[in-house]
């Protein structure tokens, strides 16, 4: 299969539309990639197989575009290819971040940024192109149009390939989350059993200079810790009486980042450690009182995830973080006392942690029906002020303690949106082993036609949509979602609709590096040439294996 240009002619299409992650420009990549394919002539002759749909709900208002493509000789058997049409913002670009939608040019005049030895050399060498969106994902994207338009040209197989671009997947994945029911809706109308979806994100290195080819049989999960800290205010002058949050959070901070005892493992993986992704206090304005509240809440990856397990070692953490911010206060007090030649002498004050959940439930219990209300007035201004899901469950947090009536310095735990199951393929279920062996297949023969090794890993550390394909062990979703501050009102997770779905997905894409970075970029002998024709053996022989 020869596309390369083809797809190097839609990449550069695609990257000139910005669409940040979080924006309403995200809908200008959407009508892009729907504009590209409604040039191609099955969706000029089918133009219902082609849509471009809203995501429910969303105040952005931003779009996902579903292309059907169904064989003239008629068939149940469905592929489905997918990958996020966002990127992320181009800030770390400096001074050249107006080149960063424009390859060819940024490519010219890249050096004038600071390039590591690896990204100069890629530079040089001619076979990797720069550029925001090029390796995370915009050529995921035009590799599966361009798939789509040959595949749909040749109509020489029998079965169906379903092609989606979603938004959302560097915030919240509000775009995959839509486009759940959107597949069990046509699966319903065309009768389509899916039989194996594809997310072409790029492979990711694990290290410097590592450029093995890899398809991923799994993704890692997330979930994001939200803490509370609420300390006792107090007028500058008289310091030594009050309890910062902002020490809680710093201590905390302290213990948690990078903690390696929060690491998951399965299969010979282990995920990254833990990373704060956000810590603020929540005094809106200045004044000499200290900050009553603060919060912080991070990113953890899991592979094999006991929600309950977590949440002890959360409580055990945030308790000894207590502890620790308050031996610092008396043993500072009592030099200051020294240094003072003052008396003072602090009220004891002893560790608290709450679980947010129990705290709602309490509030609730007492307030009823008005509280509720109340949650969710505010959680609608809220999101009409355009504030982020995490923002959002920060301010319930927050709304719920100034409610509770047993107030005190503490430190409160619960879990922020978005959560992202861990997925794995299932080789107990007949079509997930049937995808393995068609995979293995695929990996031989790349070595035989191209002299191009790929290497099967089992889990995909970068975060995809790959865990929106479906679910195992519904109680243990329910369990965790559950938990999830703001969910049903703000946040929905389609448990129910994925436990219908599960179908046997993989990751598998180019070779990229740098994915958040200035240097991002895709690798085009590997990309454009040997993928394309990977993918071509895969697809026939599940259509051929499932007839």
């Amino acid at each position: 299969m020869n596309i390369k240009d083809k797809i190097m002619d839609t990449l550069l299409k695609l990257v000139e539309m910005q669409g940040i992650a979080g924006t309403e420009d995200e809908n200008l990549t959407a009508n892009r990639i729907h504009e590209i394919i409604s040039e191609i002539d099955y969706f000029k002759e089918n133009k219902d197989k082609l849509q471009i749909l809203d995501v429910t709900g969303d105040p952005l208002k931003r779009h996902f575009v579903s292309a059907l493509f169904c064989s003239s000789e008629p068939s149940n058997n469905t592929i489905v290819i997918t990958g996020h049409l966002d990127v992320v913002d181009v800030e770390d670009f400096g001074h050249l971040r107006d080149l960063a939608f424009k390859p060819i040019e940024l490519m010219e005049r890249i050096k004038e940024l600071s390039l590591n030895k690896e990204a100069m050399e890629d530079l040089e060498s001619g076979d990797w192109i720069f550029g925001r969106g090029t390796a995370d994902m915009k050529f995921g994207i035009s590799l599966g149009i361009e798939l789509l338009r040959e595949l749909s040209i040749r109509d020489d197989f029998q079965g169906n390939i379903l092609f989606l671009a979603v938004p959302g997947e560097e915030s919240n994945s509000e775009g995959m989350i839509a486009a759940v029911p959107h597949l069990l809706k046509l699966k319903e109308e065309y009768n389509l059993e899916y039989k194996g979806l594809f997310v072409t994100e790029c492979c990711i290195p694990k290290e410097i200079g590592d450029e093995k080819k890899r398809i991923y049989l799994g993704t890692s999960g997330k979930v994001m810790p939200l803490f509370l800290f609420v300390g006792k205010e107090t007028h500058v002058y008289e310091s030594h009486t009050g309890l910062n949050p902002n020490l809680l959070s710093s201590e905390l901070n302290r213990l948690l980042e990078l903690n390696p005892d929060f690491c998951d493992e399965d299969r010979g993986n282990v995920t990254p450690p833990p990373i704060c992704l956000k810590s603020t206090d929540l005094k809106d304005l200045y004044s000499v009182q200290t900050p009553l509240m603060a919060a912080s809440y991070y990113n953890i990856l899991t592979l094999n995830l006991s929600v309950d397990k977590l949440m002890e070692k959360l409580e055990k953490i945030a308790y000894e973080a207590f502890n620790n911010a308050v031996n610092i206060v008396e043993k500072n007090v009592e030099k200051y006392n020294v240094v003072s030649k003052s008396n003072n002498v602090r009220e004891k004050m002893e560790a608290k942690v709450l679980n947010f959940s129990e705290i709602y439930e309490e509030v609730l219990k007492e307030k009823g029906e008005k509280f509720e209300k109340f949650i969710e007035e505010k959680i609608e201004i809220w999101r009409q002020e355009k504030k982020d899901l995490q923002t959002i469950a920060i301010n319930i947090m927050k709304e719920t303690y100034l409610q509770y009536s047993n107030k005190g310095p503490c430190i409160i735990i619960g879990f922020a949106p978005p959560y992202y199951p861990n997925k794995h393929l299932n080789l107990s279920r007949k079509e997930d082993e049937i995808l393995l062996k068609i995979i293995g297949d695929g990996i031989k023969f790349s070595r035989e036609e191209f002299g191009t090794d790929i290497e099967l890993d089992h889990y995909y550390m970068g975060l995809c949509d790959m865990s929106y394909t479906g679910v195992e062990d519904l109680d243990g979703l329910n369990s965790i979602v559950s938990n999830i501050i703001g969910i049903n009102k703000c946040y929905h997770m389609p448990v129910m609709e994925l436990s219908q779905l599960n179908i046997p997905s993989v990751v598998f894409g180019g070779l990229g590096k740098d994915f958040h970075k200035y240097s991002e970029r895709v690798n085009i002998s590997y990309s454009f040439s040997v993928v394309p024709n990977i993918y071509e053996k895969i697809i026939y022989d599940i259509f051929k294996l499932n007839k």
